[in-house]
């Protein structure tokens, strides 16, 4: 087989963030970059042509959920078309691994029923179950406090005992050692929304003591959201660990007003000495489970329990009442679509909460209490409730990275289910073509080290995100005048337009804008 390649007539940038674009052709020997020059020959190298094209690194997800997917469907076939070569999952507190404890048998039956079988329990076992499914792109994954904590404290709504914590301590540093790239959490989630911030703090010592970072979903980005983030910013000093924000966003029109202090509060943090990056998608509408609409005493106990809960009429009218609480506003509902549900609930998928009240003649919390129970609690919603004013503001941060914060699919077989956000298909798409190129928020060069030197370097993904001899040879060619996304809320299954080639580890995985089915990604451990 043919080990070289060369990349002939195309425009350059290299990952730097201050890189002027330069016609320079790029030679390939094997997984890595050999030279980079103008009029390069090599007469025994497969030969692209990039004329019209920009050649950038590989693109980096830094905030996936790729967990499942992984295992369903390893050509990743949406990610690859948008130019990624690497994600990063295990985001939100929530990764397979450890699998272990009080919470394994409910996890393995809820796999189970996605089609995954469960046949490990540590990092290093779920790692080695992808390397022999094959990936078309590089992973690479954080442990999830939420996963320590059900291994350890199943979903107990109170804080760990220091046996506990101790235990949970070990699994971290075992799974770290392994190749987890750092510890996620998901403190608006159960378990991790029992856990107190000391317990936090524990943790993340561990995590620094291995200089990997702390991945968060803050405590709550609406009406919690001032002192959330100053939780995460405590945390992050009192374990002197390195901070990663989540989907750094304000949640609610009625929470709007919180953007400046928000802003004020990581700047003042960053410049007081806490090593604070972010992420974010480029999209104004979230997605996650339709229980977060609910009190997170719903999950105490697991899924069974919560179940029994709605079905209980006296305990229903009791959640109504705290979700009313938590939704005050009249139109709250109308911003709320169904993604994805199982069951008799598919029926609803695409239809706003107050449209399937309104088919069921309820209230539209009644209506919610239903399709949660319908689908045994397993619907995704599509929250349309954050400014497009801020996410302007936010990507102006030159702290700021990408991420999907969805899971990898494709058109068709296991993961081609419900109706997904569209940055499942059309995140980096959309960054590029949108919020850089058309709006101008930044130049093209700093929109390219957004997503592929400046994450590379803040994870640890060592010869990622640059293109320079010796880097491996993750490439995206791409036509910067057709390069755009595709996936919209009534169709999101659209592929990104405008790759032309995409090579990972020096093999292509797409050609003149086709999938050539190989698997040549490899799992990523931080160097």
């Amino acid at each position: 087989m043919n080990d070289l390649l060369l990349i002939r007539n195309g425009t350059v940038l290299d990952g730097r963030p201050d890189a002027t674009p330069r016609r320079a052709d790029v030679l390939v020997r094997g997984d890595r970059i050999l030279r980079i020059g103008n009029g390069l020959r090599c007469e025994s190298a497969m030969t692209l042509d990039a004329r019209g094209c920009m050649v950038a690194p590989g693109f980096i997800d830094v905030h996936a959920h790729s967990d499942e997917t992984a295992l369903l469907d390893p050509s990743a076939q949406g990610r690859v078309h948008e130019g990624v070569t690497t994600e990063l999952s295990g985001n939100c507190g929530y990764s397979l691994f450890p699998m272990a404890g009080p919470g394994m048998e409910e996890r393995r039956r809820a796999l189970l029923e996605q089609g995954i079988e469960v046949n490990w329990s540590t990092a290093a076992e779920y790692f080695d179950r992808i390397r022999s499914i094959g990936t078309a792109i590089n992973r690479g994954f954080f442990v999830g406090h939420g996963a320590l904590r059900a291994a350890v404290v199943g979903e107990a709504a109170r804080p760990a005992r220091p046996r506990e914590l101790r235990r949970m301590e070990n699994l971290l540093a075992e799974s770290l050692e392994q190749g987890a790239l750092g510890l996620s959490s998901g403190l608006i989630y159960p378990p991790g929304v029992f856990a107190p911030t000391d317990e936090i703090i524990a943790l993340c010592r561990t995590t620094a003591r291995f200089g990997r970072p702390y991945v968060t979903h803050i405590r709550g980005e609406g009406r919690p959201l001032l002192g959330a983030i100053r939780e995460a910013i405590r945390i992050a000093r009192s374990a002197a660990v390195r901070l990663q924000v989540s989907h750094v966003k304000v949640f609610g029109p009625e929470n709007w007003w919180k953007f400046d202090r928000l802003e004020k509060i990581l700047m003042e943090a960053r410049a007081g000495g806490v090593d604070l990056a972010a992420d974010r998608y480029p999209y104004v509408a979230s997605s996650t489970g339709l229980s977060s609409v609910f009190p997170a005493w719903l999950m105490v106990g697991g899924r069974e329990r919560a179940l029994k809960r709605l079905r209980d009429p006296r305990t229903r009218r009791r959640l109504k009442m705290e979700a009313l609480r938590l939704n005050r506003r009249a139109d709250s509902w109308d911003a709320v679509v169904v993604a994805s549900a199982r069951g008799a609930a598919r029926e609803f998928e695409g239809l706003s909460v107050a449209a399937v009240a309104e088919r069921l003649n309820v209230e539209p919390v009644e209506a919610a209490c239903e399709i949660l129970a319908m689908s045994d609690l397993d619907t995704s919603a599509i929250f349309f409730d954050m400014s497009d004013e801020h996410l302007e503001r936010i990507y102006r941060w030159p702290f700021v990275f990408v991420g999907s914060d969805s899971a990898s699919r494709s058109l068709a077989g296991p993961t081609a289910v419900g109706r997904p956000h569209p940055r499942t298909f059309g995140t980096f798409g959309r960054f590029l073509s949108e919020y850089v190129m058309r709006r101008r928020l930044m130049p093209l060069a700093e929109g390219i080290a957004r997503i592929t030197s400046l994450p590379a370097q803040r994870f640890g993904l060592k010869d990622r995100g640059l293109l320079r001899p010796g880097a491996y040879a993750d490439v995206t060619v791409f036509v910067p005048d057709e390069y755009r996304d595709r996936a919209t809320y009534e169709k999101p299954f659209n592929l990104t337009a405008g790759v032309r080639h995409l090579i990972v580890n020096g093999q292509l995985v797409i050609r003149d804008g086709r999938r050539t089915r190989r698997l040549p990604g490899r799992m990523l451990q931080p160097e």
